[in-house]
C-alpha cells in the first residue's frame, strides 16, 4: 500500500505534523523519519517531495528542497535526524527511543552520527558514487547537479570517501560483535533504541532488501550494490541485525 501524498501547497495551511518524504522511492532519510514517528505512534500527513526534484513550493515554505522536513504546527521546520528524533519523543508515547543511561545516550547519538551525518559512512559512500559515473559525467554533475556541491563532491574527496566509508562500518560491526558477545540482540544496551531503527533503514545501502519487500527501482538497486561493492561489501552480522529489527520492530514489505 503507498502512501497518499498531499502536495505543500496543501500541506503549508494544514494543522499538526506535516512530513515532507522522498515519495515512492525507498530513500533512507525518509523511511527512518518515517519508521521513528511510526513506532512513536505520531500521527502526520505526508507531503510530496520530488527526489533531485526543484521543490520550489516546499523550498519557498520550509526553506528546504529535500526531505524529510518536519513540520509542527506553527515550530521551525526541521530536517535533522535528531531533531526529527526529538520531536517524535514529545509527541509520541511509548517506551523511549533515546536511552535514559547518559554513556549510552552519548553512545547512540554519536553512533548514528557517524553512520548517517555530515562526513560519515553515507555521505562518503554517496561521494564515491557520484564518482563512479565517470570523470566527464561527475564534471558535468558538479555543474547540473545539485547533489554534486550538496555533498562537497570533488576528485579529491572521491579518492577519500571509500576508506572513510570502509573504516565506519568496521568500526560499527565490531560494536555490533561486541554487543552479541554480551547477548544484546539490540545497537545499544538491552532494549530498542533509536540506532536500531536507522540501521535498519540506511541498511539498504550495505545490502539491499529483496524485491519482494522492497521495490527498489532498478537503476536505484544497482547504485547502492555498486557503492557497497566498491567498500568491500559487508560483515554478515550487519544484515542479520537488519532482518532481526524489521522482523521484531518494523514490518515488510516497505511501503513509499
Amino acid at each position: 500500500m503507498t502512501l497518499e501524498y498531499i502536495e505543500p501547497i496543501v500541506a503549508r495551511d494544514m494543522p499538526g505534523l506535516r512530513l515532507a518524504l522522498t515519495a515512492h522511492m525507498p530513500a533512507p532519510y525518509s523511511m527512518s523519519a518515517r519508521a521513528i514517528l511510526d513506532l512513536k505512534k505520531v500521527g502526520y500527513v505526508p507531503v510530496n517531495q520530488v527526489a533531485a526534484g526543484a521543490n520550489e513550493v516546499l523550498q519557498a515554505w520550509t526553506g528546504h528542497r529535500n526531505a524529510p522536513v518536519a513540520v509542527y504546527e506553527n515550530e521551525a521546520p526541521r530536517t535533522g535526524w535528531l531533531e526529527i528524533l526529538h520531536l517524535a519523543e514529545r509527541l509520541g508515547k511509548g517506551p523511549s527511543l533515546i536511552p535514559s543511561d547518559l554513556r549510552e545516550r552519548m553512545l547512540m547519538i554519536g553512533l548514528i552520527n557517524e553512520l548517517i551525518g555530515e562526513d560519515g559512512w553515507i555521505w562518503n559512500l554517496r561521494v564515491l558514487m557520484l564518482g563512479m559515473v565517470g570523470p566527464e559525467r561527475a564534471a558535468k554533475g558538479l555543474k547540473t547537479n545539485p547533489m554534486y556541491a550538496q555533498y562537497g563532491y570533488s576528485e579529491a574527496a572521491q579518492k577519500q570517501a571509500g576508506a572513510k566509508a570502509r573504516e565506519i562500518l568496521d568500526m560499527f560491526t565490531s560494536h555490533l560483535k561486541s554487543q552479541r558477545d554480551r547477548g544484546s540482540h539490540y545497537v545499544i544496551g538491552e532494549a530498542l533504541s533509536a540506532a536500531d531503527i536507522y540501521w535498519a533503514c540506511f541498511s539498504l545501502l550495505a545490502k539491499t532488501l529483496p524485491a519482494d519487500v522492497c521495490a527498489i527501482p532498478a537503476g536505484l538497486r544497482k547504485s547502492y550494490d555498486l557503492g557497497s561493492e566498491a567498500i568491500g561489501g559487508c560483515d554478515p552480522i550487519l544484515i542479520e541485525q537488519r532482518d532481526w529489527v524489521f522482523e521484531n520492530h518494523l514490518s515488510l514489505p516497505m511501503t513509499f
